[in-house]
């Protein structure tokens, strides 16, 4: 609650200075495939489009949903899974930017257990139910030809990837969604990577930009300066120059105890980031289908519902990308 009051706080003072660069207020998670926003910030590309960009680091999906709904802040870093919830309830809001089109998560398991059909009956971690980790066991489940119901498989909330690592030691799972680091930790212990959902390219729309359409409708100038900002990052992070630059970055805004520390993450980022991060048609139709199974009401939201691709078909359209990325793709 504190973290609200605080925000609240902001809002007033904001409203009472002077006029001054556009601003919005975008919330995040921790997590490597957020490095354009933080580079942006770092490297002030927000402010050399006359933005002043607010990124708020917030912890879990209902309280960003809160802070949507009440205009406390504007646009978010999150995963559709959440917004598409948001719609069902009536919210009006477009995702417009996908920083994630793949899921990161493999399937570990332990390391007896090497085949698709010895999950049959087994218990599964994830994070929270209807986030990232959760939609993307489902996803991984279907890929192998696994059911939840029919084949008897518990998913247990079991917590951020730390918890869900120290539950497999314990034998207190049997597989858990693990992302790269983690799965490298695991790994590097026998714990098996039964499917890696990157590298299968499974279709799915992880994480990305959203916002309000009424934000987006009265302050189209500061949208169209987020997504060139974000680009211009984008072209910053992909350029090997500026590797530790990109490490530094990483490792302030996940709190790592030294710059070292930022390698899996920043390797993490580069595999996960598309060049042009149009947001995946196919990988939100995905989650639609999924999340209306807990939430029916879901059901009803088309693609087009959700995602507005048209803010980067302009920069597209104006070649864009080939500035940033000096014509290499």
């Amino acid at each position: 609650m504190r973290r609200i009051d605080i925000f609240r706080f902001d809002i007033h003072a904001t409203r009472t200075r002077a006029k001054g660069p556009a601003r919005a207020r975008c919330s995040f998670h921790a997590n490597p495939h957020m490095a354009p926003l933080w580079v942006a910030k770092d490297k002030k590309f927000f402010d050399q489009h006359g933005l002043d960009v607010q990124l708020i680091l917030v912890s879990g999906g209902s309280l960003v949903a809160q802070m949507l709904a009440s205009g406390e802040i504007q646009m978010t870093a999150n995963a559709p899974a959440s917004l598409v919830n948001l719609i069902a309830g009536g919210e009006k809001l477009s995702f417009f930017l996908g920083l994630s089109n793949t899921s990161p998560f493999t399937v570990v398991t332990q390391p007896t257990l090497r085949k698709a059909e010895e999950l049959r009956g087994k218990r599964l971690g994830t994070a929270r139910f209807g986030g990232s980790s959760h939609i993307s066991a489902l996803i991984a489940l279907e890929h192998l030809g696994l059911d939840l119901k029919r084949d008897k498989i518990i998913l247990i909330q079991t917590g951020v990837d730390p918890e869900r690592m120290a539950a497999l030691e314990a034998k207190a799972i049997d597989g858990a969604m693990l992302q790269r680091v983690a799965t490298k930790v695991m790994t590097s212990k026998g714990f098996y990577p039964l499917l890696n959902m990157n590298q299968a390219k499974i279709p799915y729309q992880n994480t990305g930009l959203a916002m309000r359409r009424d934000f987006a409708a009265a302050n189209p100038t500061a949208v169209d300066g987020v997504c060139r900002a974000v680009i211009e990052a984008y072209g910053f992070i992909f350029n090997k120059e500026n590797k530790q630059a990109v490490k530094e970055s990483i490792a302030r805004n996940l709190r790592l105890p030294k710059v070292d520390a930022a390698e899996d993450f920043y390797q993490e980022a580069l595999e996960e980031l598309d060049r042009k991060p149009y947001p995946s048609l196919e990988g939100t139709r995905i989650v639609i289908k999924y999340v209306a199974e807990q939430n029916p009401k879901a059901a009803s939201i088309k693609v087009d519902d959700l995602v507005d691709t048209s803010w980067l078909k302009k920069l597209d359209g104006e070649g864009f990308f080939e500035k940033m990325y000096g014509g290499k793709f």
